[in-house]
């Protein structure tokens, strides 16, 4: 039978020859994919705030609502699902999960830009929590324009015009150690 291994790679090195192994460095947490969170939500589409919290946070859906509630509980009802969330509760709830972040200013004085140009132009690689039109997600930017959406109905989507890409940037938080792990 044929030997169907890998060739070795210093195979016919000279004898002697140091040889340097280079390792990638472990990668940040990935969040838990959308399917995971619908599956969480009864097999309903999550709304995207809480989505949000719960891939940010590593925290699941409901745990992700109850943190929001919790934040302003007179803005919120007390039963059934959270369909308008706000930044500042965003926020709040990423500072209860001991999510570090840095709130970055989107030009307020300037006209907003669509998120691919927002991406492609002076971003520094890393995860973001975005709001873009009407809409709450998680970004990584992995440097050169390239970037991955996590939301509601993504899972590590490239970021094109068909995934939020147009949309206008009104609010950021650069996630500085990236999203937690899911628990």
């Amino acid at each position: 039978m044929a030997d169907l291994s890998p060739p070795d790679p210093w195979a016919g090195a000279p004898p002697g020859c140091v040889t340097t192994v280079v390792t990638r460095r472990g990668r940040g947490a990935e969040p838990r994919g959308h399917l995971a969170l619908t599956a969480e939500n009864g097999g309903l589409v999550p709304w995207c705030g809480p989505a949000a919290v719960a891939l940010a946070t590593g925290r699941s859906y409901g745990a992700a609502a109850e943190m929001l509630r919790a934040s302003a509980p007179a803005w919120y009802p007390e039963r059934g699902p959270i369909v308008t969330a706000y930044w500042r509760d965003l926020l709040a709830a990423l500072r209860h999960a001991g999510v570090e972040h840095e709130v970055l200013d989107a030009h307020p004085d300037q006209p907003r830009d669509s998120l691919l140009r927002f991406v492609r132009g002076n971003l520094a690689p890393g995860w973001y929590l975005l709001r873009v039109t009407d809409h709450f997600l998680l970004l990584h930017h992995q440097g050169f324009g390239l970037a991955m959406v996590h939301d509601n109905r993504h899972s590590g989507a490239l970021l094109g015009a068909r995934t939020h890409g147009r949309r206008k940037v009104t609010h950021v938080a650069r996630l500085v150690a990236g999203p937690l792990p899911p628990a």
